[in-house]
């Protein structure tokens, strides 16, 4: 029985003594707690743990000692969970803890021989349809390191969700309309006009890097001054340059190892007739008036939302605001499309733009907790010790094509998913090029190396698994290890209840230094020939399981090192 399936049951458990308790009067009959289940840090304090105990003491007006004892007296572990739990104890605050037995030792490397690349998945996620969509950085030029963050976490956690049980649809959102493109259009025409006429002014919030100069001499090689007075020039250059931003964009991220199922022009937005329809449904439904012209959402119309301000739909010159054709995007996600969840992953400065989102979902029928929106944080770059200040405007910026010219791949995607998307990321370039254990990607790839380096040189002691004896894996960094290793399965759950990645990375760092540990203080191939099969054994499922987390994030698997 899997870890996630014990510490299921224990839950399960738990409820039934707390409803026996009071069935029998020796609970009060209140209104009974979640119960929590958890793994305590220690495990000298058992392998699984609840506090309910503590959070009921209040309640029933009871010590957590002597409810913990009433629950345990009460409690009934059948025979699939009996013969997996060796002992319950009651720690001094009123904990319940739970210490597995050898049989569940046993399971475990069983279990990951048996099932191998899958180990590690559920069906956490009962196959519901789930969107994300990341990156989706406006066309206008390169992409910067913010950008570069974000897809490390977002095709990292689709994998995680895939590997949870969710079907997961990847999506990056093309910004090809609004006010971006026009100052990209303003900006590439200004470039062009200077090829013939230098004095030509540029615009003051253009932008001045040397892709739209490079674009501009390109369109100039082709069309020479035919449309220098041209009225059309500013369509004619942008749709000249803007498909070649895309291709870019799907090249330098192809590179990164992210591939999206499918590229959601914004444009087609506006050429169909879905914000017209999106606008009939909020008006019908009450959220929708006029002022000025303009057509208003009233978000504060919206239970929850009352103190919010009202948002522009559609300005007095009929032209839509990037709120409206936001709206009509996630209405097509979730009303077109049928997407049971969808996660949005946002750079810092759309902060401010989930709360109206999330008002305006609410308003169309649908449930907040079906739009989940994770903002990622700034990235400061460290080179050489010193802050490299970014700025995409003025040409300025570190972008992801010239990281990904300086490190690999690998450092680049396991790095940026060792920080919580919500705190700010130093992102040390020194560190990341670095070739020794400094470097949090390589320290994973070492030992997923160096495991496989004594399985090759000892291969001839695995050619039969049922000889071995795995009972005599009895150390503490024996047990340690096969713990961990029992983990990974309720670590990718947490990770896909919480959409954090670090939960995996954080996992297969501390699982490959267990393992360094072991391999430290034990000598794997020793004179008992039954111990070191058993050792041989145990490294063939730490291989497994780190080659599984490495798979799930993308990063190449070193047979040597």
């Amino acid at each position: 029985m899997s870890l996630l399936k014990i510490i299921k049951k224990i839950k399960l458990e738990l409820a039934q003594a707390m409803e026996i308790a009071v069935e029998l009067e020796e609970f009060p009959k209140k209104e009974i707690p979640g119960i929590h289940i958890e793994i305590p840090a220690d495990r000298i304090n058992g392998e699984i743990s609840s506090n309910i105990a503590l959070v009921s003491a209040k309640i029933f007006k009871m010590s957590p000692q002597k409810i913990a004892q009433i629950l345990i007296d009460n409690l009934n572990l059948k025979d699939d969970l009996s013969k997996f739990i060796d002992k319950i104890e009651i720690a001094n605050v009123g904990f319940i803890n739970f210490f597995l037995s050898e049989n569940f030792y046993i399971k475990v490397l069983s279990k990951i021989d048996e099932l191998k690349n899958n180990y590690g998945k559920s069906n956490f996620g009962q196959n519901k349809n789930i969107l994300v969509e990341f990156v989706s950085s406006n066309p206008t030029g390169p992409m910067h390191l913010g950008n570069a963050r974000l897809g490390a976490i977002g095709d990292i956690l689709s994998e995680i969700l895939k590997f949870a049980g969710f079907k997961v649809y990847k999506e990056f959102y093309i910004n090809d309309s609004g006010n971006q493109i026009k100052k990209f259009s303003e900006s590439l025409a200004a470039r062009y006009m200077q090829i013939f006429r230098p004095e030509t002014p540029f615009p003051e919030d253009g932008y001045h890097g040397d892709d739209i100069k490079f674009h501009a001499q390109d369109f100039a090689k082709i069309h020479a001054n035919y449309f220098l007075d041209k009225p059309e020039l500013k369509g004619i250059i942008t749709n000249f340059a803007l498909p070649k931003n895309i291709e870019k964009i799907k090249c330098i991220l192809g590179k990164y190892k992210i591939f999206y199922d499918n590229w959601f022009y914004e444009s087609e937005i506006h050429k169909s007739d879905q914000i017209n329809k999106i606008i009939n449904k909020l008006k019908n439904l009450g959220f929708i008036y006029k002022e000025n012209g303009a057509i208003w959402f009233a978000t504060n119309k919206i239970q929850g939302y009352e103190s919010s301000k009202n948002e522009v739909l559609i300005r007095s010159n009929g032209i839509p605001t990037y709120f409206m054709a936001d709206i009509a995007y996630h209405a097509n996600k979730f009303l077109t499309r049928n997407f049971e969840i969808c996660i949005n992953i946002w750079g810092a400065d759309h902060h401010g733009h989930i709360d109206r989102m999330h008002a305006a979902m609410l308003a169309l029928g649908i449930e907040k907790k079906r739009l989940k929106i994770i903002i990622v944080q700034l990235v400061r770059i460290i080179k050489n010790g010193e802050i490299n200040k970014m700025s995409k405007r003025s040409g300025n910026s570190e972008t992801l094509e010239s990281l990904l010219d300086v490190i690999n791949v690998d450092s680049a995607k396991f790095i940026f998913n060792t920080q919580t998307a919500d705190s700010k990321m130093d992102f040390d370039l020194n560190l990341a090029v670095k070739n020794d254990i400094l470097n949090p990607a390589y320290y994973v790839q070492y030992a997923y190396a160096r495991i496989n380096s004594i399985i090759r040189k000892q291969i001839n002691f695995l050619m039969d698994f049922k000889k071995i004896d795995i009972k005599i894996l009895d150390s503490k960094e024996e047990r340690e290890l096969i713990f961990a290793l029992s983990m990974f399965p309720y670590k990718i759950v947490e990770s896909a209840k919480l959409y954090d990645t670090t939960k995996i990375t954080r996992y297969v760092t501390s699982l490959s230094a267990l393992f360094h540990k072991f391999y430290n203080s034990k000598k794997i191939i020793c004179q008992d020939e039954q111990l070191s099969r058993a050792r041989l054994f145990l490294c063939v499922q730490i291989s497994q399981v780190i080659k599984n987390v490495l798979t799930i994030m993308k990063v190449n698997l070193r047979e040597s090192m």
